[in-house]
């Protein structure tokens, strides 16, 4: 099942009038507002496909707003249409200023979505002037197998609220991740061992020991297990989230790393 496309406009709209409106900075991410992801391994079934870019040049009425339509194409590795977005429209309080819109957009694959090259395209317009960009892309979806997936950083233990893994000293991120294509037992339960290993920016490890847990017992018709760390912040610097799975029953393992950032609060 494809879950809706979501665009997400973030603190400024365009200024510029004059110039050409602009499409830039595409990138995936762990979530949404989360970390770049690697480009060029592919996501497995169940995943979900977040991208961040940022549209330059919309113009703003006399109220600093900018008013924009976004339409998305997705086609499968055969050339056939996978989903479709009509042109969906938005309305950016430009409180900043400046002339980007930072956007944010994400697609669920199925579980049974076939494997191969999946292209995409984005087409913003600018309803104010009626001018329209667009921008092509594709990705790989992976034959389904066991992975860690849907992984984000959040502000809240329910996963309602994501941030971008940058944070202040003091505060708490919720980094939720979750299994999928895992074994089960004769009598229908999962067997996993899970490891969190945070390093600090000279790769040392931060705790005497890797924080580890094990899921035995789960729904017994789940195909995929959510998962969730509540890290506390307490000390500045650059930090890199090493996360890891196995599942003991197929004997695969699967690894995520996410960077960290903490600073602290300005007064």
């Amino acid at each position: 099942m494809l879950a809706p496309i979501l665009l997400t406009a973030v603190l400024h709209a365009g200024t510029g009038q004059e110039a050409a409106l602009e499409i830039t900075e595409p990138r995936p991410t762990y979530g949404h507002l989360g970390a770049t992801r690697p480009k060029g391994k592919g996501i497995l079934p169940g995943d979900v496909a977040h991208f961040s870019f940022s549209v330059k040049n919309l113009k703003n009425d006399e109220k600093g707003r900018a008013s924009y339509s976004i339409a998305i194409e997705v086609y499968d590795p055969s050339g056939t249409l996978f989903y479709k977005q009509e042109p969906y429209n938005s309305i950016a309080q430009n409180f900043l200023g400046g002339n980007e819109l930072p956007c944010a957009a994400s697609v669920e694959i199925p579980l049974n979505a076939k494997p191969g090259t999946y292209s995409w395209k984005v087409t913003i317009t600018d309803r104010l002037t009626g001018k329209n960009q667009s921008l092509n892309g594709s990705g790989k979806v992976l034959p389904a197998d066991f992975g860690l997936i849907r992984v984000g950083t959040y502000a809240d233990a329910k996963g309602e609220v994501p941030i971008h893994p940058t944070a202040v000293v003091g505060s708490t991120i919720y980094l939720n991740f979750a299994a999928v294509g895992f074994g089960r037992d004769k009598k229908n339960q999962p067997d996993l061992s899970v490891e969190m290993k945070i390093l600090d920016e000279n790769g040392k490890p931060t705790t005497p020991q890797p924080i580890k847990g094990n899921i035995k017992n789960f729904d017994e018709s789940a195909r995929i297990i959510p998962l969730q760390h509540a890290i506390t912040l307490n000390r500045t610097g650059r930090y890199t989230i090493e996360l890891s799975a196995r599942c003991e029953l197929c004997g695969k393992s699967s690894s995520v790393t996410i960077p960290v950032r903490v600073v602290s609060i300005e007064q």
